[in-house]
């Protein structure tokens, strides 16, 4: 549970330092899509 509660508090701060450092929603969409797609990279390879 505490795993759960660490990997939420992780990704809560990666989208707000996003928000905060994109100017549009644009922006903001393909840095998520760039994160999920290295997520997903780093999935496959271990």
């Amino acid at each position: 549970m505490e795993e759960m509660a660490t990997t939420s508090e992780y990704l809560l701060r990666l989208v707000l330092e996003l928000i905060d450092k994109c100017e549009t929603l644009e922006e903001l969409r393909e840095a998520v899509e760039n994160v999920l797609g290295e997520q997903s990279e780093e999935s496959k390879s271990e």
